[in-house]
């Protein structure tokens, strides 16, 4: 970009033509990344996830519309908020409350789905952005063999799952028909999204009403309405307006880089390295308690999840920690007291509602006399008659290391862990103190968290509620030594690094790449604990293409 001009890709000027053929070349190399053949895959370019997902069902809104037929859309429970919204513009819908009810409607043919003249849409995600369970990824070809009485199609939101985990396309006769995906969580920047579609499904994309600037050859606004869509390949009708060059410039250094730091299958490294991580900061949590035998954290998981098995689980962890008592501190103050030693988690409902239900065991009326008493997602009351309405989530990436997993476990042990033995262990966790395990510290879909206290009805709610937040209180607990966690001066060469095998206490050097080897950071610089846990790469992959346009 400092050594050429570009323009815009819909003019004919030598600089736009420049731009045109650089953004083709890269929608290529994109489709690629995924082992999606051109042949058979299309890519446009979107805003992110959630500006595909809202194509996709504006397009099929608008196809029914045309043909005069219901519409009908299914998404799983672990659903993000963005790809339950498309109900909205659905005929009818359903929820799938767990993996078992869409293995039945597979099996059964459809049967409680769209009926024999109804449009169907079945959406679900790749992992979900909670808890980084990982579905099925075989059920999108399995209902296409299967699923014979309706028109029905299958959309993948694989926004979570793209970001540690490896997307094979290379077999399209059992991929999804739409994948919905964001570049930016995979790689840190560019912003950018994209849908990828199969091109044998992608005439129920056409018949999209709207239309934007460069995606019409002909438009009459006076005296009549008529207009001819572009021809070619589907992303000419619908990228509206002028793309994104810049960052489809900017993506397809950051393909480069990942290769170049990770291998030639980058994605398959992130995926190993990072579920390694993540199973040693689940395993610590599970078996840190309270001096009175009481385990310190409520971890979120599904119980056919196993974290170290890419397959099933991704490289996130869903939790909440209580008191020695029981009772369950705010996961908003976990996340400030977190952010002070320069540590970065998410906390809250997730826009995950149908894991925030499962999982806190919310039902819908709870949840509407929880919003009436003035818990919103964007500023929560914390804790609701015992009930949290939100957790602390830790994510883990490529650039996360193993001295980032430690320094989060110590500052847990050093605010959370209360070795105070005088507190008795309360009456209700009392059974399960005999033979503790760590099934005991998780919240599964076939294990209802313990509660110091539950909601009986809308009324407790009502009246134990106050819309504020639920403070939280240091726990008493013998002085330890304090952890360094502050900043540290990094030379800018030394963000582009992988972390250095000796410093992953499960990773051996036969699993990385030969050059990779050689790229350790030079002695006492590495990533600290505020440039890696629930982070974005943003800045690292913004320095590495910076980097990368100087020597350029």
């Amino acid at each position: 970009m400092t050594s050429n001009l570009y323009g815009n890709p819909h003019s004919a000027s030598r600089p736009s033509k420049l731009a045109g053929h650089r953004v083709d070349a890269i929608r290529e190399k994109a489709l690629r990344f995924f082992n999606a053949d051109p042949q058979d895959w299309d890519l446009v370019f979107t805003a992110n996830a959630s500006a595909s997902m809202k194509l996709v069902i504006e397009c099929m809104r608008d196809a029914a519309s045309t043909t005069n037929t219901p519409l009908w859309v299914g998404h799983h429970k672990d659903a993000h908020t963005s790809l339950v919204g498309m109900r909205e513009l659905a005929k009818t819908h359903r929820c799938f409350d767990n993996d078992s009810q869409v293995e039945k409607w597979i099996e059964s043919g459809g049967r409680g789905g769209p009926r024999s003249r109804e449009l169907g849409l079945f959406a679900y995600p790749g992992q979900s952005n909670m808890t980084g369970r990982r579905l099925p990824l075989s059920w999108s070809g399995r209902i296409r063999r299967q699923l014979h009485r309706c028109e029905i199609y299958t959309l993948l939101d694989a926004a979570a799952l793209a970001s540690t985990g490896h997307i094979d396309l290379s077999d399209e006769s059992t991929a999804p028909d739409f994948v919905a995906l964001s570049f930016y969580k995979i790689f840190g920047y560019p912003d950018l999204g994209a849908l990828i579609v199969r091109k044998k499904s992608s005439h129920i994309l056409e018949s999209r009403r709207y239309f934007g600037g460069g995606t019409v050859d002909m438009v009459v606004a006076v005296g009549d309405t008529w207009h001819a869509k572009k021809e070619g390949a589907l992303h000419n009708r619908l990228e509206d307006g002028t793309v994104p060059f810049h960052n489809i410039f900017a993506l397809d250094h950051a393909i480069n880089v990942h290769k170049r730091l990770y291998g030639p299958e980058p994605m398959k490294f992130i995926s190993r390295h990072s579920g390694k991580l993540a199973k040693k900061v689940y395993s610590s949590l599970s078996s840190l308690r309270h001096a009175n035998g009481l385990p310190i954290a409520i971890i979120y998981k599904d119980s056919a999840a196993v974290y170290g098995n890419s397959v099933l689980q991704g490289a996130t962890i869903a939790f909440n920690f209580r008191r020695a008592d029981g009772s369950t501190i705010g996961y908003e103050e976990v996340e400030k007291l977190a952010d002070e030693h320069n540590i970065y988690v998410r906390s809250g409902s997730l826009c995950n509602p149908g894991g925030v239900a499962t999982y806190l065991s919310w039902n819908p009326s709870e949840m509407r006399a929880a919003y009436a008493n003035g818990h919103r997602c964007s500023h929560p009351v914390q804790t609701m008659a015992g009930k949290a309405t939100g957790v602390v989530r830790v994510s883990l990436g490529g650039m996360s290391t193993a001295r980032d997993v430690q320094t989060f476990l110590d500052f847990v042990k050093q605010y959370y862990v209360n070795d105070d033995a005088g507190i008795p262990l309360p009456i209700q966790y009392q059974a399960a103190r005999e033979e503790p395990s760590p099934k005991s510290t998780e919240t599964t879909l076939s294990s209802v968290p313990e509660q110091a206290s539950a909601l009986s009805s809308n009324q407790e709610l009502a009246k134990a509620s106050a819309p504020q937040a639920h403070v939280f209180e240091r726990q008493k607990s013998v002085k330890k030594p304090s952890i360094n966690t502050s900043p540290k001066v990094l030379k800018r060469s030394s963000l582009v690094y992988p972390p250095s095998p000796p410093q992953s206490p499960e990773l051996s050097s036969d699993e990385m790449p030969q050059y990779l080897r050689h790229m350790a950071p030079p002695p006492g610089t590495h990533l600290s604990s505020a440039n890696s846990i629930g982070r974005s790469k943003r800045t690292i992959i913004r320095n590495s293409v910076a980097g990368l346009l100087r020597r350029t």
